[in-house]
């Protein structure tokens, strides 16, 4: 935003100079060359000031959305992070996706530290190390897609974070499972 002030600024001193360095010479044809040094000196200036108020205007709207909306096909998967850097994903939106999906219960007990209820509703939620170890015995061609999806863009990425800041967390299986 700087550099357009910076830029209008200066496009503003020469076109003022350039009027009254030649006005007494060209009379009133420095109005014609003036209107033209002015199309070439602001021309780019509101391009680049009508681009940058799309992308504030864009970023505005979509940045409540960073980090939790993403999209699996034509599913809309919301995810949410917590402080550690974990993602977790509605077990509800996973059944929607791949049809089928062990109950809250179970996944409570096979994933003790994977699994949560949060939010108003106390939705069943799991975390991405733990729906990816899930869905690593899965045998629909669906269910194959969406793990590997949810490793490439949900737990690889937060794995990747916590891995860059030092945070360690728990496995989300129970001991007993290995």
């Amino acid at each position: 935003m700087n550099s357009l002030i910076g830029r209008t600024v200066g496009a503003t001193a020469v076109c003022a100079g350039f009027y009254f360095l030649t006005r007494g010479l060209l009379g009133p044809v420095v109005w014609l060359l003036l209107a033209v040094l002015i199309g070439v000196a602001f021309s780019r200036i509101v391009i680049d000031a009508t681009a940058a108020l799309s992308w504030r205007f864009r970023e505005f709207r979509l940045n409540p959305l960073a980090g939790t909306h993403y999209k699996f096909q034509n599913f809309t998967v919301h995810v949410m992070e917590d402080e550690d850097h974990c993602r977790w994903i509605a077990t509800e939106e996973v059944r929607k996706i791949i049809g089928q999906l062990a109950g809250d219960q179970a996944l409570a007990k096979l994933f003790p530290s994977g699994h949560q209820r949060m939010g108003k509703d106390q939705k069943g939620y799991l975390r991405d190390d733990a729906l990816v170890a899930h869905l690593a015995q899965a045998t629909t061609p669906q269910a194959i897609k969406f793990k590997n999806w949810a490793e490439r863009n949900v737990a690889f990425p937060a794995r990747r974070i916590r891995k860059r800041l030092g945070i360690t967390i728990s496995e989300a299986s129970s001991s007993d499972d290995d």
